[in-house]
């Protein structure tokens, strides 16, 4: 279940995916990786950062203890 996030939240999640893109691939061995490795790297970090995201709970709930 994907829950919206705000313009403002989608906005610094994908800005983080690119700064740990950045990183991982200049950490990677073996210098330039190609572009379609980059893009890979990428989406992955992006689609994991936007599931913990949405794991997070809202603003709204109330605490559970």
């Amino acid at each position: 279940m994907e829950v919206q996030m705000s313009r403002e939240t989608e906005w610094m999640v994908f800005e983080k995916a690119v700064e740990v893109t950045a990183s991982a691939v200049r950490g990677t061995a073996g210098g330039a990786q190609p572009a379609s490795y980059v893009g890979d790297v990428f989406r992955e970090i992006h689609q994991a950062l936007k599931e913990a995201a949405d794991a997070m709970p809202s603003k709204e709930s109330k605490a559970g203890f």
